[in-house]
């Protein structure tokens, strides 16, 4: 399976601080390629480390596929569900 653990956000607001979720990507090599051809106008842009990062809950994780121009979504659900030990709280 391939992982993607290369997180791209993007500002496209004069304000550089204001970013927003773009995907997932096997690369930042990847992740910049996309971001040039789909968000022109970006400010500015950060490729990070999926485990280095929070993205807010409720977010729709999307794994996007450069080689093959695909895009997976996945919904994002408390761990502890996969788990089974939410206790009530999930």
């Amino acid at each position: 399976m391939i992982e993607y653990a290369f997180v791209m956000v993007i500002s496209t607001n004069p304000i550089k601080d204001d970013f927003k979720y773009i995907g997932n990507f096997q690369n930042c090599l990847q992740a910049e390629l996309y971001v040039s051809l789909h968000h022109p106008n970006k400010k500015a842009s950060r490729c990070l480390m999926k485990d280095y990062i929070h993205l807010p809950k409720g977010t729709v994780i999307k794994n996007i596929d450069m080689a093959t121009n695909t895009i997976r979504y996945r919904d994002v659900h408390n761990s502890c569900k996969l788990r089974r030990d939410c206790n009530g709280k999930g």
